[in-house]
């Protein structure tokens, strides 16, 4: 479990979260919203103990934290089959398993014909396929997304949310995830934290099965988005992610 309580963190005189609590239970799925430089991608680095906080407590009792950026960042110099297995040997998994988990992986994303191409012979999405590949294929108990999709278009963004969703809730990882896209996040998780002004607002629909009721989740997320996002004649916004 990942447990933030009273967590303080500063850039500079820049407050960018302020005695906050936040918790992520094992195979929880929770989004994170907020203006641009209001701390996203901060709390996520948190969570993946790339930060330490000024002050209050970050426990962490996932081991295979894994972090997925908004580029796949492939090695242009390796087969696709080669980006997967690379890390999992680097991870001390023998290579016959490696090659077993990089061909199942490809599989499940629906690249099974990849493994032998390179990286730039792939679209964008079948890019971020493979890289959803290579970081399942780690068996994450722990999965950061920071906008891993947000390059593509609606369509195909869509798509690779539901697939990822999927993956997520076959293998049992909890997700952490940012998205700038309310009624798709609202799809891939249980509840949803808005940042804003160093302070967490929480939206809970865990219980709801209703596709209307995410649906007016997802409307007030927006709504309450939009308007963090425009910032009053006294109000300057801040910078750091």
């Amino acid at each position: 479990m990942l447990e933030l309580k009273q967590v303080t963190l500063s850039f500079g005189r820049t407050k960018i979260l302020d005695a906050i609590d936040f918790r992520l239970e094992p195979g929880a799925r929770v989004g994170v919203l907020g203006s641009s430089g209001a701390g996203k991608s901060t709390l996520l680095k948190l969570a993946a103990g790339l930060l330490k906080p000024n002050s209050g407590h970050c426990l962490n009792s996932y081991r295979h934290p894994l972090l997925v950026f908004q580029e796949p960042r492939l090695l242009p110099w390796r087969s696709i089959q080669d980006n997967i297995e690379i890390p999992l040997r680097a991870s001390g998994v023998p290579k016959n398993e490696a090659r077993l988990r990089a061909t199942h992986w490809l599989e499940r994303v629906d690249l099974p014909d990849a493994g032998k191409a390179w990286p730039g012979e792939l679209s964008g999405g079948m890019a971020q396929r493979a890289a959803l590949a290579r970081a399942f294929a780690l068996q994450p108990d722990l999965l950061l997304l920071d906008e891993p999709f947000s390059a593509l278009d609606p369509a195909l963004r869509a798509a690779l949310s539901r697939l990822c969703t999927e993956c997520v809730k076959d293998t049992g990882a909890a997700l952490l995830c940012i998205s700038h896209h309310p009624h798709e996040l609202v799809e891939m998780v249980d509840r949803c934290v808005l940042i804003e002004g160093g302070q967490l607002q929480s939206f809970d629909f865990e219980n709801s099965t209703n596709g209307r009721s995410r649906e007016a989740a997802a409307h007030i997320l927006h709504q309450t988005l939009l308007r963090h996002e425009t910032p009053g004649p006294d109000q300057t916004k801040r910078t750091v992610a």
